[in-house]
């Protein structure tokens, strides 16, 4: 059941369960006496409802939205499906995403990051991938020789010590910008100052090539909630638990369970937007406090005709202004529709995001412009995302700042009283800030909850 009317949740809520649902009043036991309530529809809420419910508890998914998959949104507005949140999957070499495509018929176009064309406007053309492995090169033997200080290290000042050793004196400051930007930036979401090289090398990876879907990330999302019971508009203000069980607030009633799966968002977290009684601990606070949330947005933009090279995945543009449309994926390849996308990060993306759609819209022809002249057509029409002002978000994923230590998200991911768990890519050290950690993450908190169940 997916239900979107906050009008009519009190019904369906009361519909739900045998009893008034009012405070110290429990919810009639499943036929198997195990209850759940899981707070959020993205993928971490959908997969520890999916497991949950096959392993025969009652379940019931409250999403404060009036649509499920929370960052797997894909708007189709321009006439085709483009995701303004999560794009890719990241390796889909036994990646569980993968095998859910798979599941839901869904296609795959593989994406090759070599495929590009840099449009240095700085007059040193011809030399991307030259400098792309000079850059990498580079860093990942100053990581080498500080594996034991990533933590403390922000990735701008260890560029700023490999050029004092003068590692990279081939590449001009625009071109360092530039690499610093794409390869770390857009990579984690966050500034080069704020993020740390603790943070760069976080975490594992699945092999394969990376891929997007061609018909929406949100065909996963829908695919993973058949059969689930999910109501839409649900929002949750409070979450308390004991031994015995937990009592949620929503829309003005108490929904009683014996387990509760939290997935907001780390940027909802840090807002206090649930409020939780007993009050979480000191080091689930702390870390919450402690890691980054960041922050990559899209525009896309809808042209009569493609004027660039239609095969081209990738492209890139070198200015003085490193930060600002870098990095251009090619849509038409995956589509057949003349569509180009600018991804922004960190600072430069939030001013974006204080503009309006035309304004945005405006800004990124302007860029476009100085790499395809001045008399390429205008956009007929875009679409954009401000993941910062999404108040359900805050934000787009998590990263590690400096003097972060890997292990605040086991802190994060700490479950309360065995009674509350929590799921979500912040919650997740192996696979953090992506779609299939997420998914890992809901699967796990769903199997401790059914081992402690037993």
């Amino acid at each position: 059941m997916l239900t979107s009317r906050r009008s009519i949740l009190t019904g369906i809520l009361s519909g739900l369960f045998a009893l008034p649902l009012l405070k110290g009043a429990r919810a009639a036991s499943s036929a198997n006496g195990r209850k759940a309530l899981v707070i959020g529809a993205g993928i971490a809420g959908l997969a520890a409802a999916k497991t949950l419910a096959d392993s025969g508890f009652s379940v019931i998914v409250l999403e404060a939205r009036s649509r499920i998959g929370g960052r797997l949104h894909t708007d189709r507005s321009l006439g085709t499906p483009l995701d303004l949140g999560a794009s890719w999957i990241h390796g889909t070499r036994a990646n569980p995403i993968t095998e859910l495509a798979q599941r839901f018929s869904q296609p795959l176009f593989d994406w090759d990051y070599d495929n590009e064309e840099v449009f240095d406007l700085t007059g040193h053309d011809g030399r991307s991938v030259e400098r792309f492995e000079i850059f990498a090169d580079a860093l990942e033997g100053f990581m080498e020789e500080n594996e034991t200080s990533l933590s403390r290290i922000s990735a701008k000042n260890a560029i700023r010590k490999i050029r004092q050793q003068r590692s990279l004196l081939q590449l001009t400051d625009d071109e360092i910008g530039f690499l610093a930007h794409s390869l770390l930036e857009q990579e984690f979401a966050a500034s080069t100052t704020e993020l740390s090289l603790a943070g760069v090398d976080e975490g594992t990876a699945f092999g394969g090539p990376d891929a997007v879907l061609p018909d929406g990330y949100d065909k996963i999302a829908l695919g993973v909630s058949q059969g689930l019971t999910i109501l839409t508009e649900a929002v949750v203000d409070r979450i308390e638990h004991s031994s015995k069980g937990v009592s949620v607030s929503v829309a003005g009633k108490v929904l009683e369970a014996d387990y509760a799966v939290c997935t907001v968002p780390l940027g909802a977290l840090k807002a206090g937007s649930i409020a939780f009684s007993p009050p979480l601990p000191d080091t689930k606070r702390r870390a919450i406090d402690a890691l980054g949330m960041g922050l990559l947005d899209k525009v896309y933009l809808s042209f009569p005709e493609p004027f660039w090279h239609e095969t081209v995945l990738n492209f890139g543009r070198i200015s003085t202004t490193h930060d600002a449309f870098a990095y251009w994926p090619n849509l038409f390849p995956v589509t057949g529709k003349p569509i180009l996308c600018a991804l922004n990060a960190g600072a430069f993306a939030l001013e974006l995001e204080k503009l309006s759609e035309e304004n945005r819209r405006r800004a990124a022809f302007e860029a476009l412009q100085t790499m395809f002249g001045r008399d390429i057509p205008p956009p007929v029409t875009s679409i954009s995302s401000a993941w910062q002002q999404d108040k359900w978000t805050q934000g787009s994923y998590s990263f590690l700042p400096v003097d972060v230590a890997p292990g605040a998200r086991t802190a994060l991911a700490a479950n309360l009283n065995s009674r509350v768990f929590f799921a979500g890519e912040a919650t997740v050290a192996d696979y953090p800030a992506t779609v299939h950690g997420a998914w890992l993450s809901g699967q796990r908190v769903a199997q401790e909850a059914i081992a402690h169940a037993r």
